[in-house]
């Protein structure tokens, strides 16, 4: 949040990006919470998902480690066509 409040020009940009920030960030968690006791699936294959989750996290952090994030986000800048912001 310090980056989008040194990144507004004005008092009410800074409030319109951060509210726009923390709607956006926090409006998927509430409505997995909602919607959670409907979603069976997850229910049963969520000792699964808790360990892929594992695997990806360890995967990433090797690849952290490592300094491939770089050579990663090339390659894949590379396949979309990526020119920048």
């Amino acid at each position: 949040m310090a980056v989008i409040s040194l990144a507004a020009t004005n008092t009410e940009t800074g409030i319109l990006l951060m509210t726009a920030y923390s709607l956006g960030f926090s409006i998927p968690f509430f409505i997995l919470a909602f919607f959670i006791g409907k979603m069976n699936w997850i229910k049963r294959n969520s000792q699964k998902l808790v360990k892929i989750g594992g695997y990806v996290m360890i995967f990433m952090g090797f690849f952290l480690f490592f300094d491939f994030m770089t050579k990663l986000t090339s390659f894949l800048a590379g396949i979309f066509n990526f020119q920048g912001f």
